[in-house]
């Protein structure tokens, strides 16, 4: 299935947003090595927090992008792998 005008306005958007990620992941471990003590070690925590949620939002975003096409297996696919993240967060965080 190609994809139609619905899909690719958003995926523009994301690739804008997958950019600006980059650049900000990038300046906050940048910081993070040249600060020292509790805020060097804060400002490396959230340059994982983005690298870790960037491909979580990339497919939040895509399920959305497939949804406005129809395309169900993409979007069921899409919500699978959020849940096998989730329960494998959900099991870290227990155990």
């Amino acid at each position: 299935m190609t994809s139609g005008p619905l899909a690719r306005e958003p995926l523009d958007d994301l690739s804008r947003w997958l950019s600006r990620a980059v650049v900000v992941t990038a300046v906050c471990a940048a910081v993070a090595l040249a600060l020292p003590g509790r805020v060097g070690l804060d400002v490396g925590t959230a340059a994982v927090v983005v690298i870790i949620a960037a491909p979580l939002l990339r497919v939040a975003w895509l399920i959305v992008a497939w949804w406005r096409e129809g395309d169900w297996r993409f979007v069921w696919t899409g919500f699978a792998l959020l849940a096998v993240v989730a329960t494998g967060a959900g099991v870290a965080i227990v155990t």
